[in-house]
């Protein structure tokens, strides 16, 4: 009679082949994730995948750092970096955000260049980006790597125009994230001066008879129901006059970076900047109203009321006056303290908040900018508000630099072929890039290297600690 059934033919003495199958299963996946471990550490070490690496200029300033000094303000406190490589011309160092001239940099270490690693991958699995980093071999010099901005893709026409970069004819605008990457602050209103004699605010109201008031950072409005008129709170810029401490005079935002402060720099190389972004907290609302804020680059004119009530918020986006029918809708607080971002950069009037753009307005510019020393202004009409994190900021303004010989993008057009980019420095004024290079403006495909991924970008902190 025969029936079917499990045979052990395991000897007396002997495990189960279960068991011994228990017992070499951890040895076969710990052999199979060595091996996988090597494989990988081949791929990203031996094969530079991500390779760490020290920036060692400033042309990338303030975006990547290199060799430098982190400066405290003795006026406002404002803690700046300067560059430390190129040769100082004054022993002092001028705070980019209030213009103290008095600061001395010889008690302040020399700190490393910023940290970076080169992500060999992503560039072999796609192309790159504009207005994203890029690691190259320098055209010039094979034996030496590069870091830069790419603003011009394979196959375009590039040109600089007034500081803004234009493809194939036309302007070409930056998303909210890309303004908030290149962006250069102009002044914090949590670092005002405090030595005797003290300039004029920069945050002034436009009435004597004005609800605003300012204490500690913090600027505050009360209700009033009634109020029928804007009572606005407007931003001037203006740069320290040598002579008679505290004299200031009115005068536009321009391209002076902080990061080259102890650099002399003729009048005729500096120019003023159109484009600034806006950037504040709404701390608390009280009773019913709305909210404007302004921009203007001496020709165009936005505004964005924002109404509150009870029940709800919107806005609207005014041009010149006019408001924009396509440019309104619901604000949507998603917390009760958001951060609300205006910008006037690119041709492009944006609004944001807490990093969602709500709305954009591109315009075309008829003209020249004429920039003045008031860009910005917050308003309220009837709204109770209190405001903290005022921050202005302005846009990468490209130009001559200084100290090379500018060839090309800037007097014509720039034409790439089907495998060339066209890379810029964020520090326009001192780096050496497709504006300036003998051998032609294109950076070949083959060429590039990686994205370069900086540790102190996520990080800032760690710049003090010399990483």
């Amino acid at each position: 009679m025969s029936a079917n059934s499990d045979i052990d033919e395991t000897r007396e003495g002997s495990p189960p082949i279960a068991a011994r199958r228990c017992r070499l299963r951890p040895v076969v996946e710990g052999g199979v994730c060595l091996a996988m471990a090597v494989a990988i550490l081949r791929l990203w070490l031996l094969e530079g995948l991500p390779v760490p690496c020290r920036i060692s200029g400033g042309s990338m300033a303030e975006t990547l750092l290199g060799v430098h000094r982190e400066v405290v303000c003795a006026d406002c406190g404002h803690h700046f970096p300067c560059d430390a490589e190129r040769s100082w011309q004054r022993p002092n160092a001028v705070c980019p955000n209030c213009g103290y001239a008095a600061n001395s940099v010889a008690s302040y270490p020399e700190l490393n260049g910023d940290l970076a690693w080169l992500d060999r991958a992503s560039f072999r699995v796609r192309q790159p980006r504009r207005w994203e980093l890029a690691a190259f071999r320098n055209p010039g010099r094979a034996d030496q790597l590069a870091v830069k901005r790419v603003v011009g893709l394979p196959g375009e026409s590039v040109q600089i125009r007034h500081g803004d970069i234009y493809v194939n004819g036309r302007i070409e605008r930056k998303s909210l994230a890309q303004q908030q990457a290149m962006a250069l602050l102009v002044y914090d209103a949590n670092c005002e001066p405090k030595l005797e004699p003290l300039p004029p605010r920069r945050w002034r109201p436009d009435s004597a008879v004005s609800g605003w008031t300012a204490a500690n950072g913090i600027f505050r409005h009360p209700a009033s129901p009634s109020a029928e008129a804007v009572d606005w709170l407007t931003y001037h810029h203006w740069h320290r006059l040598p002579g008679p401490p505290g004299a200031v005079e009115a005068s536009p935002i321009t391209d002076l970076c902080g990061y080259n402060c102890s650099q002399t720099r003729r009048e005729e190389d500096v120019h003023p900047v159109a484009d600034v972004l806006l950037s504040l907290r709404l701390v608390e609302t009280e009773g019913r109203g709305a909210l404007i804020l302004r921009a203007t680059d001496g020709v165009e004119d936005f505004q964005v009321a924002m109404y509150f009530d009870d029940r709800q918020s919107w806005f609207q986006v005014s041009r010149r006056g006019l408001a924009i029918p396509g440019a309104r809708g619901d604000i949507g607080l998603n917390r009760s303290t958001p951060t609300i971002e205006i910008s006037l950069i690119d041709q492009q009037f944006l609004l944001a908040l807490d990093g969602r753009t709500l709305a954009t307005v591109p315009y075309e510019r008829s003209g020249v900018p004429c920039p003045p020393a008031t860009p910005l202004a917050i308003g309220v009409q009837g709204l109770g508000v209190a405001l903290a994190d005022l921050r202005v900021y302005r846009d990468v303004y490209y130009t001559r630099p200084i100290g090379y010989t500018a060839r090309w993008a800037l007097d014509a057009p720039a034409r790439l072929s089907d495998d060339e980019y066209f890379v810029l420095g964020d520090n326009s004024p001192i780096s050496d890039d497709s504006r300036t290079w003998p051998g032609g403006y294109g950076v070949k495909a083959n060429l590039l290297v990686g994205k370069p991924l900086s540790v102190t970008i996520l990080f800032p902190s760690l710049r003090w600690f010399g990483w």
